[in-house]
C-alpha cells in the first residue's frame, strides 16, 4: 500500500510539472499600451498570461509582489516594463532571484526595455549570460520594427506593433551574448547591436535557464506566427512543454549577432 501511495505521488508531482506552475511577476509600473489584437490599452502581463494559457501552462499565477520563496515554481516570468516609468528590482528582489537561480531546474524570463541599463553590471545580470551593449535609440528614431528570430529560433518573425508608435519602442536595449545565445534580434539595427532576447543554459554545479528580453511580448504582433508558438518555444527551452506547440522551427546558423550588425 505505501509503494502504490508512493507512485501514485510521484505520477501527480510528474504531471503536474509537465504542465509547469508558472509566476508572472507584473512589474510594469501600471504602464498600459495599445494591444496589437485589439484588446485596446493593455498591461505587459496581458499578453504573457494569455499565450502561456494557450501554450498549455496550466497554472499560472499572476503576482504584483515577488514571494520570498519560489520552490514551488517552475518558470518565474518577470516583466519590468518599459521607459521611462519600468518598474524597478530592489537588490532584495534581485537576491531572492538569485537564491530562485540556485536551484537545479530553475526557469527565469527576464524582460523590459531598461533591464540591461538598469541592472547590467549587477551579479543579478550576470547570472543571466547575458551582456549589456548600449541603451538603444529614442522611440523618434526607429528602435525595433521586426523581431527575427536567428539560430535555434531561426525563421521566427514577428512585427513591433509599438514601432514609431508607442513606448515599447523607445530606448530598447541592445544585447550580446555573454554565455548565452542570442535567439532574436532587430531587423532594424540599434546603435551598436541589435540582439534584443538571448537565452542561457547554466552548465554549473547547478543548472538553471534564462531568458532575457529587451523587447515587450505584448507589442510582437501575431501574424504567420502567433505570441502563444512563441511562448511555446520559451516553454519548450525551459522544458516545460505546452499542449499547443505548433512552432516547428529548423536550427540554422547566421553568425554572432555583433556591434554594428547589418
Amino acid at each position: 500500500m505505501r509503494v502504490f501511495i508512493f507512485i501514485s505521488a510521484l505520477w501527480l508531482w510528474c504531471a503536474a510539472a509537465a504542465h509547469g506552475a508558472v509566476l508572472v511577476l507584473d512589474r510594469d509600473n501600471g504602464r498600459t499600451f495599445d494591444d496589437p489584437e485589439g484588446a485596446g490599452a493593455v498591461g505587459t502581463e496581458y499578453a504573457v498570461v494569455r499565450a502561456l494559457k494557450a501554450a498549455g501552462a496550466k497554472d499560472v499565477k499572476q503576482k504584483f509582489v515577488l514571494p520570498y520563496d519560489l520552490a514551488q515554481y517552475d518558470a518565474v516570468f518577470v516583466l519590468c516594463g518599459f521607459w521611462p516609468d519600468d518598474g524597478r528590482l530592489s537588490y532584495a528582489e534581485r537576491r531572492i532571484l538569485e537564491s530562485y537561480l540556485t536551484r537545479d531546474g530553475a526557469n527565469l524570463y527576464v524582460e523590459g526595455t531598461e533591464i540591461g541599463r538598469r541592472y547590467g553590471s549587477s551579479t543579478f545580470f550576470k547570472k543571466l549570460g547575458t551582456a549589456f551593449v548600449d541603451d538603444g535609440r529614442p522611440m523618434e528614431n526607429g528602435n525595433v520594427n521586426v523581431a527575427e528570430g536567428i539560430g535555434a529560433w531561426a525563421g521566427v518573425r514577428f512585427d513591433y506593433y509599438s514601432y514609431r508608435r508607442d513606448k515599447p519602442d523607445g530606448f530598447v536595449d541592445e544585447f550580446d551574448a555573454a554565455g548565452g545565445e542570442v535567439v532574436v534580434r532587430s531587423r532594424r539595427a540599434g546603435n551598436q547591436s541589435n540582439a534584443r532576447v538571448v537565452r542561457y543554459a547554466a552548465a554549473g554545479e547547478v543548472y538553471y535557464k534564462t531568458i532575457t528580453s529587451s523587447i515587450i511580448f505584448g507589442a510582437l504582433a501575431n501574424g504567420k506566427y502567433k505570441k502563444k508558438d512563441l511562448i511555446a518555444k520559451y516553454l519548450e527551452f525551459f522544458g516545460i512543454i505546452g499542449d499547443n506547440n505548433e512552432i516547428y522551427v529548423a536550427p540554422a546558423s547566421l553568425g554572432r549577432v555583433r556591434a554594428l550588425f547589418r
